[in-house]
């Protein structure tokens, strides 16, 4: 996919992937989960600035901050993880989920969908 090109990708596409992995649509990380693989789909070049680039152009838009960005995005993933759709997960992340090992961080969680939207 070429920079700023958002091909046939659309909103709802990224929302299927997060209910299909069992992030409630309730949860602020939802909708900021949401916004921040817009943005890397736009410019992947967010993915290498995450906390300075993504987490402040995303409280920007909602009137929050970077920091309380972060946490809801983290809570979001931890629901998914701990109490979503295993097998929608392991076909998402493949090996690198693991119950023992944790949560993805959410770089790794937002490049994997971003990785997993793009090349569909």
């Amino acid at each position: 996919m070429v920079q700023g090109e958002m091909c046939e990708i659309q909103v709802d596409d990224i929302q299927d992937v997060l209910l299909d992995i069992g992030i409630p649509s309730s949860l602020l990380g939802f909708m900021y989960i949401t916004y921040a693989e817009q943005l890397v789909l736009a410019d992947p070049s967010y993915m290498r600035k995450i906390t300075k680039g993504l987490y402040k152009e995303i409280a920007s838009r909602y009137d929050s901050t970077p920091t309380r960005v972060e946490r809801c995005i983290r809570h979001a993933i931890e629901v998914g993880c701990t109490q979503g759709n295993m097998d929608s997960l392991y076909r998402l992340f493949k090996n690198s989920v693991n119950p023992l090992k944790g949560t993805p961080t959410n770089g790794q969680f937002i490049a994997r969908v971003y990785y997993h939207l793009a090349n569909r």
